[in-house]
């Protein structure tokens, strides 16, 4: 078979995961996928991004997996970021989320979750999640956890929310220490039997740092 120069090559309509590509490894021609590019880019560092792709929402205070939002770590370090659309069907129930994580972390998890917060006045902080935060007075509340939980979440807000039926954003991020591989996890649960629910287009960002 002739040899033919890559720029002499039909264009591919897309890259697909599939796709090859020659490497030398060692001094021996191979071929590689793009998957296992990205997937050893991601072990370097390369963003591995998880979109929810539909609502989760429930009426019951035991918690259950956001389907969509889960990813599986091998040993390592990492950053994680799960940005998140909340909802609460009642003024006076929050929606509350937990992490898990199915293998062995170690250190453990160790999270903070925050939202905008209602608040007008500085000596009265009222911990209710706003969807859109108060001009001039900007309050940012919020817990740290470093524990996992799964049925029983255990970060949210029991006074409520300021709007119902409306996008909240709630951010929770945290460093976790894999030594054994495992999926990590969001559980959700409303603070009582009302509806809260992650709405699509939440996202799970997660960064190997080590």
């Amino acid at each position: 078979m002739a040899d033919t120069k890559i720029s002499a090559l039909t264009a591919a309509g897309s890259a697909l995961s599939a796709d090859e590509l020659p490497v030398n490894e060692a001094g021996t021609s191979k071929k590689v996928t793009l998957t296992q590019v990205t997937t050893l880019l991601q072990t370097l560092g390369m963003p591995r991004v998880t979109k929810c792709t539909a609502q989760h929402s429930i009426s019951s205070t035991t918690g259950t997996i956001v389907p969509s939002l889960s990813q599986t770590l091998e040993v390592g370090t990492y950053h994680f970021k799960y940005f998140l659309r909340v909802q609460s069907a009642t003024s006076t129930v929050g929606p509350m989320l937990g992490v898990d994580f199915t293998g062995t972390a170690s250190p453990a998890i160790s999270m903070i979750a925050r939202w905008a917060d209602a608040t007008t006045v500085i000596t009265a902080e009222v911990h209710a999640m706003d969807n859109v935060g108060i001009l001039g007075a900007g309050f940012i509340s919020g817990m740290a956890h470093n524990a996992e939980s799964t049925t029983a979440p255990n970060m949210g807000t029991t006074v409520g929310v300021s709007t119902i039926n409306v996008d909240i954003p709630m951010v929770i991020e945290g460093i976790i220490g894999v030594t054994v591989q495992g999926s990590l996890n969001l559980y959700h649960s409303s603070e009582t039997a009302t509806a809260t629910s992650v709405e699509v287009g939440s996202l799970l960002i997660v960064t190997r740092v080590a």
